[in-house]
């Protein structure tokens, strides 16, 4: 479903703030002066129409249509509204005196999408008569002296780079991404394998296009070689993190052996215990902050006591700003120190800057994701006065031969790191408040299942300097201040006194170097 499909909702804050109480929803429907109908959902069975009532103890029948709540937050008692067709004067008019309304908006999964933004399929052939398709195999493999065949992989095949023009696939089990065409090409202009674990991303040019398929080896990732992360940060100490507790807010997390979990919540409308991770992007996340493993593998903070808020329900690549909002607050009640936000939209959302300001209130600080658009301005909700703003580095030849990243590279380049010229990520979006920069490109972490995989964008670059922050924490005084504003305000300045300044422009870096 896109988003212009999506029904019209609403989020209704109650005033009262944040609070553990779980029946405060309850409370917040009973002061609707309006019918509501709880609908159905996993673990919350549907309420009649008949048993809510307003203040005065009465359904107000008179104002039509119904109101139906499809979900709720406990942390604060918010409601999500179906009311398509209402607007949201109206809806304001039955709220409780002091609540906020916001309607309801949707934030993309971010992924750096490679050298295109938006894929083109192939325009249709024009001769008359049902044409005859091709079928198009491309078999993926790992490299090694045993070369095994690879699922889960992307495969795209391009027509037209310039213009963007191509078709993508999945390999299957057996490895194999299967391609139909309108009529045989001539020959592929490039073929990008991108796996989801196992190896490294990698380009073949004029791939010549017949019945035998085509069959791609890529680069093995390799446990004893650093990345990005490793060149720049070194072996992280086994016991970073230590009291740190660190909310992932994502597509879920695990399961991994490398991570543990000490809780977390699906803000969903599915069951609120769901919180695996479906997709693979949260568990990547959550791995570089605190995945607890041997050598260049281990999180930057290790020992961190790892939460996961999952805001993307199963398949589905968009968040809704109520999920991500009750996720936030949760963190917050739950005690975390930092919230991870690898998410971003292009729209403001109310509910999601309420959440932040109330976790910043309660000592807990977001770090959020610039976006990878490539755009001079960056995403919500990074863009809030109250989240620390995260843009993305790369460094070069800080993948193996193989590999394929070119596409990462810009002109605007930085301090040698490690050996390797830094460089401003080409997908990263910049402005004004970017607060950190931190490495984002070709970063190695946990997949769910046990395994391990490759993934680049300011999402990457984000819980690095999520990680790098629970490692400062670890033992400071800062931990055992009273958890209010004072305290988010001395998390956020620790953070930026140890940014070290890469000699890019502030839109691009910050204050610098997460360190």
């Amino acid at each position: 479903m896109t988003t212009a499909e999506r029904p019209r909702r609403f989020i209704v804050i109650p005033k009262d703030g944040l609070t553990d109480d779980t029946s405060s929803p309850a409370k917040t429907a009973r002061l609707l002066t309006a019918p509501v109908i709880t609908a159905a959902r996993a673990g919350h069975p549907a309420t009649p129409r008949s048993a809510v009532a307003n203040a005065g103890g009465t359904v107000h029948k008179q104002t039509p249509p119904a109101l139906t709540i499809v979900n709720t937050a406990p942390s604060d008692g918010s409601v999500l509204l179906d009311a398509d067709h209402v607007s949201l004067d109206e809806v304001k008019a039955w709220v409780p005196e002091g609540a906020q309304v916001f309607e309801e908006q949707w934030y993309p999964l971010q992924r750096a999408r490679g050298p295109w933004q938006t894929l083109r399929a192939p325009a249709r052939s024009a001769r008359r008569g049902r044409a005859t398709a091709f079928e198009w195999t491309v078999t993926v493999r790992v490299a090694g002296q045993r070369p095994r065949l690879l699922g889960d992989a992307l495969v795209t095949a391009m027509l037209d780079e310039r213009q963007g023009i191509g078709l993508s696939a999945t390999t299957d089990r057996y490895g194999r991404a299967q391609f139909s065409f309108d009529r045989q090409p001539d020959a592929i202009e490039a073929l990008y394998i991108d796996p989801l674990h196992s190896g490294w991303p990698a380009r073949w040019p004029m791939v010549a296009v017949n019945a035998d398929g085509f069959e791609a080896h890529v680069p093995s990732i390799d446990a004893h070689a650093p990345d990005a992360r490793g060149l720049i940060y070194g072996l992280p100490d086994k016991e970073a993190g230590e009291q740190v507790r660190v909310g992932v807010v994502d597509t879920g997390v695990g399961p991994h052996e490398a991570l543990s979990l000490q809780g977390g919540r699906n803000t969903t409308e599915e069951q609120p215990r769901r919180w695996r991770d479906w997709d693979g992007h949260g568990t990547h996340v959550a791995g570089v902050i605190a995945a607890v493993a041997e050598g260049w593998r281990r999180g930057e903070a290790s020992r961190a006591q790892l939460y996961a808020y999952r805001i993307f329900e199963d398949g589905v690549d968009e968040a809704s700003t109520f999920a991500i909002a009750a996720a936030i607050k949760q963190a917050a009640l739950d005690g975390c120190d930092l919230v991870n936000l690898s998410i971003g939209g292009s729209v403001a959302d109310g509910a999601v800057r309420d959440a932040i300001e109330q976790a910043w209130g309660l000592g807990c600080v977001c770090i959020a994701a610039t976006g990878n658009e490539g755009h001079a301005s960056i995403a919500y909700p990074a863009r809030y006065a109250k989240a620390v703003a995260v843009s993305a580095i790369g460094l070069r030849d800080s993948w193996p031969p193989g590999a394929y990243l070119d596409w990462t590279l810009s002109t605007r380049t930085g301090k040698t790191l490690a050996g390797h010229p830094s460089f401003f990520a080409s997908f990263a979006n910049r402005g004004d408040k970017v607060a950190l920069t931190a490495p984002g490109v070709a970063i190695v972490s946990t997949i769910p299942n046990d395994r391990w995989g490759v993934m680049s964008g300011t999402s990457m670059a984000t819980p690095i300097a999520t990680g790098v922050l629970a490692r400062r924490l670890t033992g400071h005084a800062i931990l055992k201040m009273p958890r209010d504003e004072h305290r988010s305000h001395a998390i956020v300045e620790l953070a930026l006194q140890h940014a070290e300044d890469l000699g890019l422009p502030p839109t691009m870096q910050g204050r610098g170097l997460a360190r």
